[in-house]
């Protein structure tokens, strides 16, 4: 069966949500879910490996040291707009509404810094959040989010503003260690599917990677990753992380 389908549907992504959950094992929901008013035009991925550097006696140049492979990193500009428009082609704007209507972006931004920033009252501690967008998944913590307003009513209240946020990756260590399980190339595994699922949040639970839902889509001769049904069970094949 082919996969051309696959791709149906994703010139129109959904809008990105952010969801939070009290463990690092992304099992227990805490409830709260925000929804970005627009969703970014870029984002960017950071890698980092660390190295330290060791100039011997009498040596003219380090020599490099491999350490460790720091946690993967997400980077986001997200906009919050009050105006009624998204500021690209807009006519109007009205610059002066009342209060509590369209033109006051604080309570939203308030909405996103609860979720990201704010401690939970179980744990003592901020979220864990997952960032879901159309096939991108991905499990970590906010590290920081600055920002920038941009218009304000005539009381100060601003109209508009952006948040530059950065997310850092989390993997429990059970979760390391299933991945090291599951990717091992002469095994093949399997899995039955919860309410919820889809294959690129199943690719990331299993391989550290939504990108890996084409090889299980594959083994399983499927033709629409959005279409899980609860009980489904699918084989999880060996992958080649290092294509």
């Amino acid at each position: 069966m082919g996969l051309l389908n696959l791709f149906d549907g994703l010139a129109e992504v959904a809008k990105l949500t952010i969801e939070a959950y009290e463990d690092v094992d992304f099992r227990t929901k805490t409830g709260e879910m925000f929804t970005v008013m627009y969703n970014p035009n870029t984002f960017s991925q950071r890698y980092r490996s660390v190295w330290s550097g060791e100039t011997p006696q009498g040596g003219t140049a380090d020599t490099q040291s491999y350490r460790r492979l720091e946690s993967d990193s997400v980077t986001f500009d997200f906009l919050f707009d009050g105006t009624g428009v998204s500021g690209v082609g807009g006519t109007s704007v009205d610059l002066n509404p009342k209060a509590g209507e369209v033109g006051y972006v604080q309570e939203q931004i308030n909405s996103f810094l609860k979720i990201t920033q704010g401690v939970n009252g179980s744990t003592h501690e901020p979220n864990f959040l997952q960032l879901s967008w159309g096939t991108f998944i991905f499990n970590g913590v906010m590290e920081s989010a600055n920002i920038t307003y941009k218009l304000f009513h005539s009381s100060g209240a601003p109209l508009r503003a952006t948040i530059n946020a950065s997310f850092k990756k989390s993997v429990s260590r059970t979760e390391q260690a299933a991945q090291a399980r599951l990717t091992s190339p002469d095994l093949t595994h399997f899995k039955i599917v919860n309410e919820g699922e889809t294959l690129p949040l199943i690719a990331q639970k299993i391989y550290g990677d939504p990108n890996f839902y084409l090889e299980i889509a594959r083994a399983n001769n499927l033709n629409n990753f959005r279409k899980l049904k609860a009980g489904q069970q699918l084989i999880l094949p060996p992958v080649n992380k290092k294509e």
